[in-house]
């Protein structure tokens, strides 16, 4: 798993920027992508993840969301990948490119160097990397 624009792994676009559109041509036709976000309402403490699965000429499939109540943005980034992998295994989709704003939070997929809050997820995560052919 690696921050790249095109392939398997996670994307994280610059500050400000809008999430790239990656040719259907570069991807094929049997690629999805998984795009996770999370929201923070600081007046209410209202915490969510959620995101979008798209075919691969940007056509929405499915979105999910989950709240979590109080908890820090890592573990929020990570509800929100972790969901939608889950989500392609259960579609039985075997391609993916997750892309997500948290380039800590990739960082610490990759090298799974993470705090004892974050370890399960983040294990989970990489165990359903694992279930899904690239």
């Amino acid at each position: 798993m690696e921050v790249r624009e095109h392939g398997s792994g996670l994307h994280v676009p610059a500050v400000g920027a809008k999430w790239p559109c990656i040719p259907p041509s570069t991807l094929g036709n049997n690629w999805i992508r998984l795009r996770s976000d999370g929201v923070v309402n600081e007046g209410t403490d209202f915490v969510a993840t959620g995101g979008v699965l798209r075919d691969y000429n940007g056509r929405w499939i499915l979105g999910y969301n989950r709240y979590l109540g109080f908890c820090f943005v890592m573990k929020v980034e990570l509800w929100g990948i972790l969901d939608g992998l889950a989500l392609l295994l259960e579609q039985k989709y075997d391609s993916e490119m997750v892309q997500t704003d948290g380039k800590e939070t990739v960082l610490a997929i990759q090298n799974q160097a993470h705090n004892d809050l974050d370890s399960t997820l983040i294990r989970r995560i990489h165990q359903n990397l694992s279930r899904i052919r690239h």
